[in-house]
């Protein structure tokens, strides 16, 4: 009996031991991760880079990322820098909705949090045209200063246009001309107040620019003239949404996005602004987006990787 008894204890002894191991190791990897808190000033960009973050981030495990978004689609920065001087001086104008389902001006919602980040960029359209970014981003960095002084700014680089855009025509521009000069007006701003970037928009080019990663922009074999439902065009290697159907109304219509990006530039977005927001390489997180194969995955991590990487190489010489 006493024999069976110390048998007993023994076992109990050696569970106890085992679950307080394992009571140790999770709290040990709880106290591990750290929690990231990024607040976003811009408009779709800015929700296409993070569609993804949160599970990216997921995947690595040391960290969580907290996302707020002062975000209205087409929003430059003279709309925010307006809005945020007409919400100084009227208690009723709270043009975004956080995560919580209120509304907030952009005063309350940089006070509503301890962020770690905040960003700013232009409405894409404007990127390459630096005369539109002021005086504006200097009264939404004033605004920034005063109500989430401990927060850093970041600059996010936007990423250029398909080669078809009708407003790359228009402009008499090429896809690599607009990208030069967003990454210039980008790089301006940036120096003027000692900010990082967030180089999304030389992710994309390099990643374009990829021997067997060029991207098909026009399919000789699609008839753009009598296009049948629901077949599309081939558009390999595309990181935009380009050609979709819009089936909302009537009748289905063909029609080109040449801007926003689609489930592959969401994901290299994300993967950029991981890196930056917590300084760990994106090659090492194991997240991929349904419809994304692991080779593409893991060529778009590289390519997040040394977009961020080239940044830090120039800061060294």
């Amino acid at each position: 009996m006493v024999k069976h008894q110390k048998m007993c204890w023994g076992v109990v002894c050696c569970l106890a031991v085992s679950v307080l191991g394992v009571a140790a190791r999770v709290g040990a990897q709880d106290a591990e991760v750290r929690t990231v808190r990024v607040l976003t000033i811009g408009n779709s960009f800015a929700q296409n880079a993070c569609r993804y973050l949160e599970q990216i981030a997921e995947s690595d495990g040391s960290c969580r990322i907290v996302i707020g978004t002062a975000n209205i689609g087409g929003c430059t920065l003279q709309k925010h820098a307006d809005l945020a001087a007409k919400s100084a001086t009227d208690p009723d104008e709270k043009p975004y909705r956080g995560a919580d389902g209120k509304r907030y001006s952009l005063q309350a919602y940089l006070a509503a949090d301890a962020w770690d980040f905040v960003t700013l960029q232009q409405m894409s359209a404007l990127s390459y045209k630096p005369e539109t970014y002021h005086p504006y981003i200097e009264q939404l960095v004033a605004v920034v200063n005063e109500h989430a002084p401990k927060a850093e700014i970041l600059i996010h680089q936007t990423w250029a246009y398909r080669p078809d855009s009708p407003l790359l025509k228009s402009d008499g521009l090429t896809q690599q001309q607009m990208y030069e000069r967003l990454a210039a007006a980008y790089d301006s701003v940036a120096d003027q107040f000692d900010s990082r970037i967030m180089p999304v928009g030389t992710a994309f080019q390099m990643a374009r620019d990829t021997t067997g990663r060029e991207v098909l922009v026009h399919d000789p074999d699609y008839n753009y003239d009598n296009p049948v439902y629901p077949s599309l065009p081939k558009q390999t290697n595309s990181l935009v949404t380009g050609w979709h159907w819009r089936t909302s109304g009537p009748n289905k219509q063909l029609r080109l996005d040449f801007k926003h990006g689609n489930t592959k530039g969401c994901f290299l977005a994300g993967l950029v602004w991981y890196e930056v927001l917590t300084g760990n390489d994106a090659t090492a997180t194991t997240y991929r987006p349904k419809g994304v194969t692991e080779q593409d995955a893991d060529f778009l991590r590289r390519a997040a990787h040394q977009a961020v990487a080239s940044r830090t190489a120039e800061k060294v010489r």
